[in-house]
């Protein structure tokens, strides 16, 4: 049995290509999933293990982590009310993931400031699946690690503008370890 059921991936190969590593680099098929996490947890780099780890996880997942990470930091904080609303119109998503929720989210997003990770997660949301064409055009899928870029990078930048980034880095590893065991239901707020 795998420690991280949620994840589909099996091999550390598989999260590389998703991170986009050239062909060249990538690691021997055998190299384990979570051995290599493990490695990249123990380092002195956990923004690397934050990459590696939202790139293992599937779409969806990925993004309610995400979510509920910059939800958590934006309580300790006021954000900017553009910010706020591309994190609120997210988290709509997050409860009912709905085309007209994703494209509003895209919308606010779009609206956020360029440098803000509620930005970032507004276009995770956005490119998380369904077609990023206009309406009533042909339909045009993201690639799929698009969503999990976005998503990990929303998750650094809201650590990095913590003031904290370290201790909030390793929160979202944390958090991350768990939706990888148990799912989105490890986000459930007791």
């Amino acid at each position: 049995m795998t420690r991280w059921p949620t994840v589909k991936l099996t091999q550390a190969r598989q999260v590389f290509a998703l991170m986009d590593v050239d062909e060249d680099d990538l690691p021997p098929a055998a190299d384990d999933l979570h051995a290599r996490y493990d490695l990249l947890r123990r380092g002195d780099a956990p923004a690397d293990a934050l990459d590696y780890i939202a790139h293992a996880l599937p779409r969806q997942e990925t993004v309610a982590w995400a979510a509920r990470c910059l939800h958590d930091h934006a309580c300790d904080r006021s954000l900017p009310i553009r910010d706020q609303l591309a994190l609120d119109h997210a988290m709509r998503w997050i409860d009912e993931p709905s085309d007209t929720n994703r494209r509003a989210t895209h919308a606010a997003a779009e609206a956020a400031g360029q440098r803000s990770p509620e930005r970032l997660l507004g276009m995770a949301v956005f490119y998380s699946g369904g077609s990023i064409a206009p309406m009533n055009a042909a339909p045009v899928l993201a690639p799929p690690e698009a969503c999990l870029r976005y998503a990990a990078g929303a998750v650094k930048a809201s650590a990095y503008r913590s003031g904290t980034p370290g201790t909030t880095l390793a929160e979202a590893l944390a958090l991350a370890e768990q939706v990888a065991e148990r799912g989105v239901q490890a986000l459930a707020k007791p």
